[in-house]
C-alpha cells in the first residue's frame, strides 16, 4: 500500500491538534498533631468483605461524592460514554497503549452487562499495565540508564519496573529506596539516592517534592517566597539525609593501604600493553567505590545565614517539616527515621500526594493542582472526595493497582470527557476526565501495537549480565581479573552483540519495541523524544506542546511508512481481510477502535475507488493524524 495525499485527504488531517492546556485546582488543608511514627506502618486486613462488593461499594461512595459536589457547584455532568470511548480509553490509561483491531471489534459487539468491568480487570493483569506505570515513574523519578559516566542504572531502571510488575505497594516502594544501601548493582533501589548524588539539599527538595507533594526547594537559599517554609526549616529536613555517603575513599582502610585505583592502573599495564593509565577500566575501579551507606555527618547553616532565628554555621537539629514529629528508635539512622516518618499514615501529605497523583493518571486532572505544589491553605477541588480516597489508599494499604481498579470502576470515570477549554484558576469538578493528548509513550506504544504482532515478545536483557561483570571487591579481585571481565563487558554490550540480537524488531533503524523497553530516556531526536519524552534532568519532565518536527513526523515519518510496509501488523491485517468492507473496518478498528460512519465508510469506498489498492494506504495515513488517533478523550 503506498500513501498518496489529495485534497481530500487533507481535509481529514488539517484537524491535527498537537497541545494541551493546563487546568488547576487547590487541596486541602489537614490539621498537625504530635502523634509518634511506628516502626513500618501496620498492615491491616481489609473489611471481611468480597472484592467484588468492596470494589462497587467504594466506587458509588465516589460517585456519590462527585455528584453531590455537582449539586453545589452547578454542574452537570457529561453523559455516559460509549462502548468505544471508554475501551480506547480504559486500554490507554492503564495498558499505555490502544487495543488492536481484534479486542476493539470483540468488546465493542459483546452484549455482555459486566463486560466493562471485566475489561479493567483483564487489562490489570496484563503486562501492560506495569510497562504503563513503568513510564509514568520512570518520568517521575527521573529514571536513566546512567546515574553517572561510570555506573549503569539499569540496575535501578529494572528495580523499579519488577516493583511495577510484582504490585509492590507503594509505602514499601518509597521505604526501599528511602533506605536503600550498597552498590546498585547489590542493592538497586540504591539507585534513588545515587540520582542526586553529591547534592543532598537538592537531593531533599527532589524527595519532598516527589512523595509529599510540596515545593521547598526556594528555601535552599532564603525564606520561601511564596508559602511558610523558612531556610532553616529546610536544613532541618536536609539533616536527616546529610550524612548519606555514596563513594567509598580509594584510601579506605579496606584496601590493604594505599589508593588502590591507582595501584590497580598500574598493575593493569603490566597486563594490557595499550593501557595508558587512564579511564578505560574506571567501569570497575571506579564504578565499585560508588555505594550507598551512612556516616556521622553534622550539617550546619550557611557562613552567610542573615536570620534572627538562628546564627550563621549553627549546628542544625533534626527536625521534619511536617508533624507529627518522628521518634527515633535504638539503631536507627537518621536517614531509617526519615523515610519511617515519611511512608507513614500519620504523615499529613504522604498519602494525600499519592491519592491525588493517582486520580490524576484516571481523570488527566488532580483534585489538588498543581499536584506538586501543595500549600497549609490548598483547599481539594472536592475535600470530601480527598478525605475519600486518602481514606481508601490507606485500607488498601498503599496498592496502587486495586486503587485504580476503584476509580476505573466508577461512572464518573466512565462519562465522555470535557472537551472544553478551561481557566486554569477556576476549579474543575469533573463532569467526566478532561480530554488530553496522549503522552510520548502512549503515541509510540499505539504505533507499536499497529506495526507489531506481538508488541510484548521483547525485553531489555536483564541488568544482571553487565553488573554481575561489573561488581568486584576491589580489595580482592586482581587485575587480570578485571581485564578478562572487561573483554567480556565489551564483547556483551557492544554494538555487534546488541544488533544482532535487536535486529529482527527493527525497522529504519528504530528499534519496535514498547517505550519502556528503550534506552531510559532514548537520544534526542527520537521519535519519543520529538513528542515529549523528558530527557529526565527534571522531575517529571515530559511535556504535551506541539511542534514541527511532531508534525513532520507524522506525515511522513518512519513510524507513518512502517504501517504500510508489508511486515506491519496493521498491513498483515488489511490485506487478509475477506472484502474492501472488512477492510475499512479494519482499518478503522486498529487506529480509532471504532467502526466508521456511514459518511466515513463512503469517504474512504471513494478514496478506494479512485486510487486502487494505494487508497487504503491514503486512509490509514490520514486516520493516525487525526486528533481523535492522538488524544485519550
Amino acid at each position: 500500500m503506498m500513501r498518496r495525499t489529495n485534497v481530500l485527504m487533507a481535509c481529514i488531517v488539517a484537524g491535527l491538534v498537537l497541545g494541551m492546556m493546563p487546568i488547576s485546582a487547590q487541596a486541602q488543608k489537614k490539621p498537625k498533631e504530635e502523634i509518634p511514627v511506628p516502626k513500618r506502618p501496620i498492615k491491616i486486613a481489609p473489611v471481611d468483605d468480597s472484592l467484588e462488593m468492596q470494589i462497587k461499594r467504594s466506587a458509588a461512595i465516589i460517585d456519590m461524592l462527585v455528584e453531590t459536589n455537582y449539586k453545589k457547584q452547578n454542574v452537570r455532568p457529561n453523559p455516559m460514554a460509549s462502548d468505544e470511548v471508554f475501551l480506547r480509553r480504559v486500554y490507554l490509561d492503564i495498558t499505555g497503549t490502544i487495543p488492536d483491531y481484534k479486542k476493539s471489534r470483540a468488546f465493542i459487539r459483546s452484549r455482555s452487562a459486566g463486560k466493562r468491568t471485566r475489561m479493567i480487570d483483564d487489562l490489570l493483569e496484563d503486562e501492560g499495565y506495569a510497562s504503563h506505570l513503568y513510564n509514568y515513574f520512570a518520568d517521575l523519578l527521573r529514571v536513566n540508564d546512567r546515574v553517572s559516566n561510570n555506573v549503569p542504572g539499569e540496575p535501578y531502571a529494572e528495580w523499579v519496573r519488577r516493583c511495577c510488575e510484582e504490585n509492590k505497594h507503594y509505602d514499601d516502594f518509597v521505604y526501599e529506596m528511602l533506605t536503600a544501601e550498597g552498590k546498585i548493582y547489590e542493592n538497586p533501589a540504591a539507585g534513588y539516592i545515587l540520582r542526586d548524588s553529591g547534592m543532598p539539599l537538592d537531593a531533599m527538595n527532589n524527595t519532598v517534592r516527589i512523595f509529599l507533594g510540596t515545593q521547598v526547594g526556594c528555601a535552599q537559599c532564603h525564606d520561601h517566597p511564596f508559602d511558610k517554609w523558612k531556610q532553616k526549616e529546610f536544613y532541618e529536613m536536609a539533616a536527616f539525609t546529610y550524612g548519606v555517603n555514596t563513594r567509598i575513599s580509594t584510601n579506605d582502610k579496606m584496601f590493604g593501604g594505599g589508593n588502590v585505583v591507582n595501584r590497580m592502573r598500574e598493575e593493569l599495564k603490566t597486563i594490557d600493553e595499550k593501557y595508558d593509565g587512564g579511564g578505560k577500566y574506571n567501569r570497575f575501579l571506579i564504578a565499585n567505590l560508588i555505594s550507598v551507606g551512612d556516616r556521622n555527618r553534622t550539617l550546619v547553616l550557611p557562613h552567610d545565614y542573615q536570620y534572627d532565628d538562628a546564627k550563621p554555621k549553627e549546628k542544625v537539629v533534626l527536625r521534619t517539616i511536617f508533624d507529627p514529629q518522628p521518634i527515633a528508635k535504638p539503631g536507627d539512622t537518621p536517614r531509617i527515621t526519615l523515610a519511617k516518618w515519611m511512608i507513614s499514615p500519620e504523615n499529613p501529605r504522604f498519602t494525600k500526594t499519592i491519592a491525588n497523583r493517582m486520580w490524576k493518571r484516571a481523570f488527566g486532572i488532580g483534585l489538588i493542582e498543581p499536584e506538586d505544589d501543595m500549600h497549609d491553605d490548598t483547599v481539594a477541588s472536592n475535600p470530601e472526595l480527598m478525605d475519600f480516597l486518602i481514606s481508601e489508599m490507606k485500607r488498601l494499604d498503599y496498592d496502587l493497582k486495586e486503587f485504580m481498579r476503584i476509580i476505573y470502576n466508577t461512572k464518573v470515570y466512565q462519562r465522555e470527557s470535557t472537551h472544553t477549554e478551561y481557566d486554569p484558576s477556576v476549579a474543575y469538578h469533573f463532569p467526566g476526565p478532561v480530554l488530553r493528548r496522549m503522552t510520548p509513550e502512549q503515541v509510540w506504544d499505539s504505533f507499536i501495537t499497529l506495526a507489531a504482532k506481538d508488541p510484548e515478545e521483547y525485553q531489555r536483557e536483564p541488568a544482571a549480565i553487565e553488573a554481575n561483570l561489573i561488581n568486584v571487591d576491589l580489595s580482592k579481585v586482581t587485575a587480570q581479573e578485571i581485564y578478562d571481565r572487561d573483554v567480556e563487558l565489551r564483547r556483551v554490550s557492544g554494538y555487534k552483540f546488541r544488533n544482532a540480537r535487536d535486529k529482527v524488531y527493527k525497522y529504519e533503524g528504530l528499534l519496535l519495541v514498547r517505550a519502556s523497553e528503550l534506552p531510559q530516556p532514548v537520544p534526542p531526536g527520537h521519535f519519543l523524544r520529538q513528542f515529549g519524552q523528558s530527557d529526565r534532568e527534571v522531575i517529571q519532565g515530559n511535556f504535551d506542546a506541539g511542534s514541527v518536527p511532531q508534525v513532520l513526523q507524522m506525515f511522513n515519518g518512519p513510524l507513518t511508512h512502517m504501517l504500510l510496509a508489508p511486515a506491519s501488523y496493521l498491513h498483515y491485517n488489511v490485506v487478509n481481510a475477506r472484502t474492501p468492507s472488512d477492510r475499512i473496518d479494519t482499518v478503522f478498528l486498529s487506529i480509532l477502535n471504532r467502526f466508521p460512519t456511514d459518511e466515513e465508510r463512503l469517504v474512504a469506498e471513494d478514496e478506494i475507488k479512485t486510487n486502487g489498492p494505494a487508497g487504503y494506504g491514503n486512509v490509514i495515513w490520514a486516520l493516525v493524524n487525526t486528533r481523535e488517533f492522538l488524544f485519550v478523550q
